[in-house]
């Protein structure tokens, strides 16, 4: 009896308590974009093991979420949380962080959604060496796709790509360079870290002014994107509509970084359902990015004098693998929350 008592103890431990692979806080490297995004799932066991069994990632960390981020974020004192923080092995960001929330109820924020359905985050964009691969992984897992892996060129270099669709509303984005070759990345062993999020817009320039106006952040890349002649498209897009619909897309950064980025996409000519008033920590999907920053108050009064609200309860929590941190978020136009974050001495 005592024997199993041990071990259902051990058991309970090891789902609540933090278990973090740092023997210290980790300090975040600032103005490089944003460090990890915040998913909100079901169940974080499908998103474990597809990271960890054909990703190649592992679980960095597992416990309660502090009740004072969750006050943060505008929940009722009732609800409790608990979050997985998975990373690629050898990265130092480009991290998910997967949480479940008990007390409350919950919806997708992008139910059924088409790829040109603007609102909340549309997809985790990942690098593989072999996109087909990790694809014909998820399909086996029962998951789905917008379009098998597509090839088709960008910025003079060629691509492989398929967005694929998990648990929760949430795409998970494969990219394979062809030509030239991937250099770097060594970290590599199913898909990479997450170096970029997209967000499929209404309103283009709002949010772009957001991003660049709002948050500081660049550009390197503004324009458009068409099909010279019909093809199938890594989103779906009808095939004899890829000529004819122009996608518009910005890809932000914070600095001249590969890293924590941000990428803004409409469909021109396509009007979808519109999915950002479910854009919340309540609802399940993609959810936020969190930015960390080198002094937050500075930062809130940054943004504040730009126009946009900022949300902030001025406490303190702990967030592994960082330990101390004060947090405050802000939202754009089309639902897309931005968490910043400073880790305290």
């Amino acid at each position: 009896m005592r024997t199993i008592l041990f071990a259902l103890l051990s058991f309970v431990t090891f789902c609540v308590a933090p278990v973090s692979v740092t023997a210290k806080p980790v300090q975040p490297e600032i103005g490089k974009g944003w460090q990890e995004v915040v998913v909100h799932v079901a169940d974080p066991a499908p998103w474990v093991a597809f990271f960890t069994e054909d990703a190649g990632w592992k679980v960095a960390s597992r416990g309660r979420i502090d009740p004072t981020i969750l006050k943060s974020w505008n929940l009722a004192p009732a609800v409790t949380g608990t979050e997985v923080l998975l990373v690629n092995e050898g990265d130092s960001k480009g991290w998910i962080r997967l949480v479940t929330l008990k007390g409350i109820a919950s919806e997708p924020i992008r139910p059924a959604a088409h790829a040109w359905d603007p609102g909340g985050w549309f997809s985790l964009m990942t690098r593989s060496r072999d996109a087909t691969k990790v694809y014909n992984k998820a399909i086996a897992r029962g998951w789905t796709a917008y379009n098998s892996p597509q090839e088709f060129s960008f910025g003079g270099v060629q691509l492989r790509n398929v967005v694929i669709r998990g648990p929760d509303g949430v795409n998970v984005s494969i990219y394979e360079r062809l030509v030239p070759k991937l250099e770097g990345w060594e970290t590599i062993k199913g898909i990479s870290r997450v170096f970029n999020v997209m967000t499929m817009v209404k309103d283009f320039e709002a949010e772009r002014a957001f991003f660049q106006e709002g948050l500081g952040f660049g550009a390197w890349f503004i324009g458009n994107y068409e099909d010279t002649t019909p093809v199938a498209t890594n989103f779906g897009l009808p095939v004899n509509l890829s000529t004819q619909i122009p996608r518009r897309s910005g890809i932000l950064w914070e600095s001249q970084s590969e890293d924590g980025r941000v990428e803004l996409m409409r469909f021109v000519g396509l009007e979808g359902v519109d999915h950002a008033p479910r854009a919340n920590f309540t609802n399940r999907g993609i959810v936020a990015l969190r930015l960390p920053v080198a002094n937050l108050d500075a930062w809130v009064s940054k943004v504040r004098a730009k126009g946009i609200q900022v949300n902030t309860t001025g406490q303190q929590s702990r967030l592994a693998p960082y330990g101390r941190v004060k947090t405050a978020w802000v939202q754009s136009p089309n639902g897309g929350i931005v968490e910043a974050f400073e880790v305290l001495p």
